[in-house]
């Protein structure tokens, strides 16, 4: 790697993501290892300020002007801990409702179905011959006359 580290790359670096050709090329290059040096000490101090301010504020009361917020947000979040639950009872109650009413339209449809298949069986049963037969059938005259006796 012959030019220094791009923004990209030196944000790869930072990130503790580096190729490599990266990782070569730091050790190589003293202008890039100083400028990722800067960069690590900067986000040091940065990091110890951070930690610095919060341990000073952490015990810290919230100002006046803030209760009221504070007071607000646990009347909301009662609220929606009481919405929530009246939704999930909302579901727990109708969701077997509606899992009968759906298992009983499918037995209705079942034995619809049931029924037609019986009546087409029941109809090919009683007939006297295969409708195929049937123009034969008109053809003879199955009943003795009344001259043959």
């Amino acid at each position: 790697m012959k030019a220094h580290f791009s923004s990209e790359q030196i944000s790869r670096w930072m990130a503790g993501d580096p190729t490599p050709d990266e990782v070569q090329h730091i050790r190589e290059c003293a202008q890039c290892a100083a400028e990722a040096a800067r960069l690590d000490s900067l986000l040091a101090e940065f990091r110890s300020s951070v930690v610095a301010w919060s341990a000073i504020h952490k015990a810290a009361e919230a100002p006046e002007r803030w209760k009221p917020l504070q007071q607000r947000g646990r009347v909301v979040r009662g609220a929606l801990r009481w919405t929530m639950a009246a939704a999930a009872l909302t579901i727990a109650v109708t969701l077997p409702i509606c899992k009968n009413v759906n298992d009983r339209r499918h037995e209705a449809e079942e034995f619809r179905a049931d029924a037609r298949l019986w009546e087409e069986v029941n109809d090919q049963i009683s007939r006297p011959v295969p409708s195929s037969l049937e123009p034969l059938m008109r053809l003879v005259a199955w009943e003795p006359d009344a001259s043959q006796k």
